[in-house]
């Protein structure tokens, strides 16, 4: 007599090696035995393996793979929290403040009050597109845009990248 155990990994074998259900009558010419039908429906109700019925053909699939998804899932799972966790880090690392950029502005300004756009940004460790967005409004409200820079505001078709702070 022919236990469970052996059809159930006789269908997994199969599976792992065609990736593939396997049908009855292949399970049939395994094993010849007559009981082979309830062994295979004990071991649906055990959930081992699932029963398909497709044109007249029944075939069989081991359940294993779903907790086999059910891991990846948990360990994709993880792995985006960690990189969500590294992307937070980067942005509270670029997270700089108006308080930074004035004391920026005092350390590169010159005798005069003068201080390039461009020299500030490379010192804060900003994008372009990070520095300007951020500190647009700020800078506006804020200093005296001069001509002339190599980066900075574009107003009337000249660029404005040097500033000096209002009094």
């Amino acid at each position: 007599m022919i236990s469970k155990d052996d059809v159930f990994s006789f269908i997994l074998n199969e599976y792992k090696v065609t990736g593939k259900p396997v049908s009855l009558t292949k399970i049939k010419r395994k094993f010849k035995d007559k009981a082979i039908e309830e062994i295979l429906r004990e071991l649906e109700k055990d959930e081992k393996v699932r029963k398909y019925e497709i044109s007249g053909r029944v075939i069989y699939e081991p359940l294993f793979k779903q907790d086999s998804i059910m891991e990846e899932l948990k360990i994709l799972r993880d792995e985006i929290h960690k990189i969500y966790d590294l992307l937070q880090k980067i942005i509270d690392l670029r997270n700089v403040s108006y308080k930074e950029f004035d004391e920026t502005y005092e350390r590169i300004k010159d005798s005069l009050g003068y201080a390039p756009l461009e020299r500030i940004r490379i010192e804060l460790g900003l994008t372009k597109e990070e520095f300007y967005s951020k500190f647009r409004k700020y800078i506006e409200e804020n200093y005296d845009l001069i001509a002339g820079g190599e980066e900075g505001f574009i107003r009337k078709g000249s660029i404005y990248g040097i500033i000096k702070r209002r009094r």
